[in-house]
């Protein structure tokens, strides 16, 4: 009985690292970036359906504003009411992306990014948005998927006018 426990043991850690071997750091890159050019031209097209695509069942996601979403289906809603109202027709811009594995099967993104085609409180068109989003994969059954994504909209210290 011993034995077999022994030898079971064996087997799992030596698939644990086979599993890490077989890791392919660049694929994981390319498919992270797919991920979010598929997210982009999701936001892009105002598709509620497919911006919740890219996250996972069980993910969770914090707006700027602090409103929050758990699973597919409440993401799904908040964006289908983000873009019946102020983001919609916005385009997603990225102008700088870094990405970070912290394990084979998990990675953070950073993006800073700038929201083009916002409206104002009257309507009327109003500077570019500019964001940062902290973004948080996981990959399970082969595909990363976004576990938990918090975007949000930087302020100036206090005391200095924002531009």
């Amino acid at each position: 009985m011993r034995v077999n426990r022994l030898l079971a043991s064996a087997v799992v850690v030596t698939l644990a690292f086979a599993g890490l071997a077989h890791a392919d750091p660049a694929s994981d890159e390319k498919a992270l970036q797919a991920r979010t050019a598929e997210f982009v031209a999701a936001w892009d097209r105002d598709d509620a359906k497919g911006m919740a695509a890219v996250f996972a069942p069980d993910a969770d996601f914090i707006n700027p504003f602090g409103r929050v979403a758990k699973g597919r289906a409440e993401i799904e809603k908040l964006f289908a009411e983000e873009h019946a109202t102020f983001t919609r027709g916005t385009h997603f811009g990225i102008t700088q992306e870094t990405r970070r594995r912290l394990s084979a099967e998990a990675a953070i993104v950073d993006w800073d990014l700038e929201l083009a085609g916002v409206k104002g409180p009257d309507g009327g068109p109003a500077p570019p948005l500019k964001m940062h989003v902290t973004v948080v994969y996981a990959k399970k059954g082969g595909q990363w998927w976004v576990v938990a994504a918090r975007p949000a909209i930087p302020a100036p210290p206090p005391g200095v006018p924002m531009k």
